[in-house]
């Protein structure tokens, strides 16, 4: 789905900076106690905020259950506990890098990275939740890596493009464009340009003038999707799409235009 070589550049960081915030959650931010350990001997045992901690863990028998007992023992204090043993890390890594195909779209090679994190239930762990779920900058859009692809496979038109808006109120917080080549692989990753809008504030506006906008940088708009924060965030934490979707646009909180033939049925 992802190009391999995919173009990003004339990003606005502040269209970027929002999208990111309702799409990605990222493990840097959340407080973390973390373990390193050779074989069971413990190298590294420390708190990310440097926070004050009980560490009732001296040697590390059992993965899951030190990471959980860690946890309980500091209630409150962080977000999830990362056990890692160095050399299966090491052997992790190695693996990853090897793996890479410079041929194969990008989405594949990340996907595979996080999904490999689960081949070492005792070596990468994470509590609670397992370290595919917690670590690395992780999409938060309430569907699968394969139900994704295969909706842009469904909805999207080669060589076109689809964009989003974000209003909070009746401003244009935050937008994103992704360009598809002809075979459907996204190919561009970036915002509209808010400086050559002539007005940020307008919901069908700016909504049109945000798609007349892309048709003029990049490729015709087959999907243009414009919403409050409050449904994109809804849009975002469920599977069931099409539920959020309908009912924001009976309440008028979603703009929907233009659509291809395909998503234009999604909405019936």
């Amino acid at each position: 789905m992802l190009h391999e070589n995919p173009l990003m550049a004339d990003i606005d960081v502040n269209h970027w900076r929002n999208m990111q915030s309702l799409l990605l959650e990222s493990a840097k931010s959340k407080r973390r106690i973390i373990v390193i350990h050779e074989n069971g001997e413990i190298l590294k045992f420390v708190h990310t905020h440097r926070a004050e901690i009980i560490r009732s863990v001296d040697r590390v028998t059992d993965s899951q259950a030190a990471a959980k007992k860690i946890y309980e023992d500091n209630p409150g204090k962080c977000d999830f506990v990362m056990i890692l043993e160095r050399r299966v890390l090491e052997k992790y890594f190695g693996e990853v890098q090897n793996s890479w195909n410079a041929n194969e779209d990008l989405d594949v090679y990340v996907h595979r990275m996080f999904s490999k994190l689960d081949e070492y239930p005792e070596a990468v762990v994470t509590y609670p939740n397992k370290a595919s779920s917690n670590l690395g900058l992780q999409w938060r859009v309430g569907s699968s890596h394969e139900a994704i692809a295969e909706a842009a496979q469904k909805y999207m038109k080669p060589n076109t493009s689809l964009v989003m808006g974000v209003f909070d109120k009746d401003e244009l917080w935050a937008t994103l464009v992704l360009g598809f080549d002809g075979d459907l692989k996204v190919d561009n990753v970036t915002t509209v340009d808010p400086t050559e809008l002539e007005s940020l504030r307008g919901f069908s506006t700016v909504s049109k003038s945000v798609v007349e906008w892309v048709n003029k940088t990049y490729t015709t708009v087959s999907v243009g999707l414009f919403m409050d924060v409050e449904t994109a965030k809804s849009l975002f934490a469920t599977n069931d799409k099409k539920k959020v979707l309908v009912k924001a646009l009976s309440a008028g909180k979603l703009l929907a235009s233009p659509l291809s033939p395909e998503a234009a049925l999604l909405l019936k």
